[in-house]
C-alpha cells in the first residue's frame, strides 16, 4: 500500500474520513427516505392527514428511521473506540441487523413520544401560545435525552431500563455535554436545510453521531478514571 506523506498525506486522510462520513450517512437516509418523504408530501391541514401523519410517521420512525440512526451511532463508535474503519456497508448492516428488533422497539416507543411533542408545540405555536416556548425547551431537552440513549445504546450492553436510567442521568448529570450535543445539531440542521441542502444525504447525521459520541466518550473515559482514582484513595 502506498503511504502517503505531507500534505498529500493530509488530503488522503481527509479524504477517507469524508468517504467514510458521506457513505454512512447516505445509506442512513436511504433507509429513513419514506420518513422524510411525510414531511412534504402529507397535507396536515385535515383531521384525515393529521392521523395519517401520525401513523405513517410513527411505522416509519420506529422500523426504519431510529434503527438506521442507532446504525449509525454504533458504526462511528467503532470508529472512535475500536478504530475499525473495515467496510462501511458491511459493518453499517451487520449493526443493523444485530440490533434491530431492540432499536425498533424503543423506536416505537421514541417515536410515541417525539409524536405527542410535534402535535403539541405546532399546535400552540400556530395558536400563538406563550407555552410554546415551554414545549421548545421540553423539545431540546427530549433531543439530548434521545442522543444520549443512542449514544449508550451503541457503547453498553445493557437492559431496555438500564439504557433509559442511565441516558438520564447522563441528560441531567453533565448538561455541558447535552448543550453541545443540542448546539453541534442545531448548527448542522440549519446548514443543511437553509445553506447547503446537499450536506443532509451526505454528512448530517454521521457527522453528528461522531462528534456526539467524541464528547460521550471523554466523558464516560473521566468518570472512569475518576472512579478509578477515587478506588485507589
Amino acid at each position: 500500500m502506498v503511504e502517503f506523506k505531507g500534505l498529500a498525506g493530509v488530503f488522503y486522510g481527509m479524504s477517507e474520513w469524508v468517504m467514510r462520513f458521506s457513505g454512512v450517512n447516505l445509506l442512513w437516509f436511504m433507509l429513513s427516505l419514506p420518513f422524510f418523504i411525510l414531511f412534504v408530501t402529507v397535507e396536515m391541514s385535515s383531521a384525515a392527514g393529521l392521523v395519517f401523519f401520525g401513523l405513517a410517521g410513527w411505522l416509519f420512525a420506529s422500523f426504519l428511521f431510529f434503527p438506521a440512526t442507532a446504525a449509525v451511532f454504533s458504526i462511528t463508535r467503532d470508529w472512535i473506540v475500536e478504530e475499525d474503519y473495515s467496510s462501511i456497508m458491511k459493518k453499517y448492516f451487520t449493526h443493523l441487523k444485530a440490533d434491530y428488533r431492540e432499536n425498533a422497539k424503543m423506536g416505537a416507543i421514541f417515536a410515541a413520544v417525539w409524536l405527542v411533542w410535534y402535535y403539541a408545540y405546532f399546535y400552540l405555536y400556530t395558536e400563538q401560545s406563550s407555552a410554546a416556548l415551554m414545549f421548545l425547551v421540553i423539545g431540546i431537552a427530549l433531543y439530548i435525552y434521545t442522543v444520549n440513549f443512542l449514544l449508550i445504546s451503541s457503547h453498553y450492553r445493557m437492559n431496555a431500563a438500564a439504557k433509559m436510567k442511565n441516558a438520564f442521568f447522563l441528560s441531567a448529570g453533565r448538561p455541558l455535554t447535552g448543550l453541545f450535543i443540542a448546539a453541534v445539531s442545531a448548527v448542522l440542521i440549519w446548514l443543511s436545510t437553509t445553506q447547503l441542502q446537499l450536506l443532509f444525504p451526505l454528512l448530517t447525521c454521521s457527522l453528528t453521531a461522531f462528534l456526539s459520541f467524541s464528547a460521550f466518550y471523554r466523558t464516560t473515559q473521566k468518570i472512569t478514571e475518576k472512579a478509578v482514582s477515587d478506588d485507589a484513595g
